[in-house]
């Protein structure tokens, strides 16, 4: 920290030429946005982007209450403390996704869905969104809310939404009152895969009324449906550009991991991410980053509480499990529902 305070204070009597460099060893966003704010001609050499952000560790979106009543703030993962950085403000009644630096935000009075830019202040917003859905994906200008058997999507710009049922190419119908349902979507390397109720992946190609669904292998194996039995939750993630399989086992703090194996065709028990780390949420899975990212551990799955603000890190190594809980002035009392995301710069 004190290293970082002396660059941004050294910054003034540099060539902005050298700007971008200094940046890249900043290890706050408060620092980040105070050498960009020294003067306009840092502002103009510093936009922010990946390489630029790439030594940026996650950070955790919380409410914050102190200074007014609708604001976001930050905390910071490795120090565990509330940065001063304040998200764009009003907040609205939810936060439902996340997508690195990009926030999905929804307004159950307005129905009115946003999708904010937590680094650049854009925000595009989508009017007459539905009031029921499970979980929302965000992938490039694709919104998509889901509901088991069905989608509600909406590319941004647009600002139409299209509805569409699910269905398995060849088996005809919807799945609706059949074996098969899809409970869960997500964008891996431009593809886009939706997760069955019976653990199965596919293929999905949206449609103005439907969601043609290519099945990827046959029934799962018994570690599977093992894992699935133990489990009180399962959903769709990613990780190197792989699809993931992730259990939260029920009866201890513990997950189980299974990545997709194309040559086989089928989930395969996962006892290594080769040192990368992903994060979920209330939402699922919100994203995994690399092995080289600061100050988080390796191999090892941070999920962010419902209750407090704070998250558990569980190591998929050696099968231990921490809890970490923040405490910060302005934090909403302990019995409200906090919406809390990842938010992760390095992935601008």
């Amino acid at each position: 920290m004190a290293e970082d305070k002396r660059l941004v204070a050294a910054a003034p009597y540099l060539p902005a030429e050298l700007i971008p460099d200094i940046a890249r060893h900043l290890t706050t966003l408060q620092d980040f946005f105070a050498l960009r704010a020294a003067c306009r001609s840092y502002r103009a050499a510093l936009p922010p982007s990946r390489a630029v952000l790439a030594s940026q560790p996650p950070h955790l979106l919380v409410p914050h209450h102190a200074s007014s009543p609708c604001s976001l703030a930050l905390i910071h993962l490795p120090r565990r403390r509330l940065l001063r950085f304040r998200a764009p403000s009003p907040f609205p009644s939810a936060v439902v996704a996340s997508d690195g630096a990009r926030v999905v935000t929804f307004d159950h009075f307005a129905r009115e869905l946003s999708v904010i830019h937590l680094l650049s202040g854009d925000r595009v917003r989508v009017p007459d969104a539905p009031f029921l859905f499970s979980r929302a994906v965000l992938a490039g200008d694709l919104v998509l809310l889901i509901t088991p058997g069905w989608v509600q999507y909406c590319r941004l710009g647009d600002g139409r939404w299209r509805e569409a049922y699910c269905r398995l190419g060849g088996c005809g119908g919807s799945l609706f009152g059949g074996l098969y349902m899809m409970v869960g979507m997500l964008a891996v390397n431009g593809v886009l895969y939706a997760l069955l109720n019976t653990c199965q992946l596919a293929v999905a190609e949206l449609m103005d009324n439907k969601v043609e669904l290519k099945l990827l292998g046959g029934e799962v194996d018994d570690h599977v449906r093992d894992a699935w039995m133990e489990s009180k939750d399962f959903m769709l993630g990613a990780c190197a550009g792989e699809p993931l399989l992730i259990f939260k086992v029920s009866v201890k703090p513990e997950y189980k991991v299974f990545r997709w194996e194309p040559a086989e065709q089928r989930w395969l028990r996962a006892m290594t991410l080769g040192r990368r780390t992903l994060f979920m949420s209330g939402n699922g899975f919100d994203a995994w980053v690399g092995p080289d990212s600061p100050g988080i551990r390796g191999d090892c799955i941070y999920e962010a509480l419902p209750r407090a603000a704070g998250w558990s890190e569980y190591s998929l190594v050696d099968d231990t499990y921490e809890l970490v809980t923040i405490d910060y002035q302005g934090a909403p009392d302990l019995d409200a529902l906090r919406k809390q995301v990842w938010v992760l710069p390095s992935l601008y």
